[in-house]
């Protein structure tokens, strides 16, 4: 256990110095030892959080909804430690109990888009979307789904529908995600309608998707001096720079952005997964 957390710290402080060197500074960032405490405990909660629901699954205590509810919870652990394959069996379970819960179909093609399994994703999208045609989690996937595969005006229309049908964050992100799309189709989008404060991220990645600030002032503004939002922010904003420079028919700076999102290990996010399928089309990741 020892040696395993001195490898993991290891690695963060390599992918510390790798954004570190890439970024000027403007705000307050967290240390190397920080980066590498907040990863591991991170795991730690993430394991113990499977062991609880294990000791509950296991009980006997549990039926019904309760029960299908567990096992989703934990499948949602699984794949946040990037254990997609058990997450899948979770995610199985839950429906076999709950087979009209729309969250699960949802949760089990998430599952099943890291494990790069396109036709059982597309199929738990479309039984999601038949119970709740306006879930906005199952658009957004869709649209994923069609961007992993080169579809970009398939992913554009359905990222219109999961802004459509969201509000708050899922809303702005759902702009987001549609601007991506557009720019990858080679559709010319001069403006990006969200309702965020100007300060308020993820403005900067909006404000660099439209023009008005560089990619690299939208890196350096995605620093925080909290280690965990730190990885988090940087995971999302090297991503849309990737993305950008893909849009931009740079690359090569494309190919660095997606490498730096990777690097940040924040595997619960879409946009980790998205990065690694970038590079896996750009031929230089692979499939796991």
């Amino acid at each position: 256990m020892v040696q395993a957390r001195v490898v993991r710290a290891f690695s963060l402080a390599a992918v510390a110095v790798l954004i570190f060197l890439t970024i000027p500074s403007y705000a307050a960032r967290p240390s190397t030892e920080e980066l590498a405490r907040a990863s591991t405990l991170k795991r730690e909660s993430l394991t113990t959080r499977v062991e609880a629901l294990t000791g509950e699954i296991e009980s006997g205590t549990l039926e019904g909804k309760e029960l299908a509810d567990a096992y989703r919870l934990r499948g949602i652990a699984y794949s946040r430690l990037s254990e997609d394959e058990r997450a899948v069996r979770d995610f199985s379970s839950a429906i076999e109990l709950e087979q009209v819960a729309v969250e699960y179909y949802a949760d089990r093609a998430i599952a099943y888009l890291r494990l790069r399994e396109f036709k059982k994703a597309n199929t738990d999208l479309d039984m999601a979307l038949g119970l709740n045609p306006k879930y906005p989690p199952a658009h957004r996937e869709k649209g994923r789904l069609s961007a992993y595969q080169g579809d970009w005006d398939e992913a554009a229309r359905s990222f219109a529908l999961a802004k459509e049908n969201d509000q708050g964050m899922g809303a702005a992100y759902g702009a987001i995600w549609m601007q991506v799309a557009a720019m990858r189709a080679g559709f010319k989008v001069t403006s990006l309608m969200t309702t965020l404060p100007p300060a308020q991220w993820p403005a900067p990645i909006v404000h660099m998707l439209i023009g008005k600030i560089s990619p690299e002032e939208a890196i350096a503004a995605a620093d925080n001096p909290d280690p965990a939002t730190y990885l988090e922010q940087k995971c999302e904003v090297y991503f849309y720079v990737g993305e950008y420079y893909m849009a931009h028919n740079d690359t090569e700076r494309a190919r660095a952005a997606f490498e730096a999102a990777v690097a940040t290990g924040v595997m619960e996010f879409l946009e980790y997964d998205w990065a690694r399928r970038e590079l896996e089309l750009m031929g230089t990741g692979k499939k796991q």
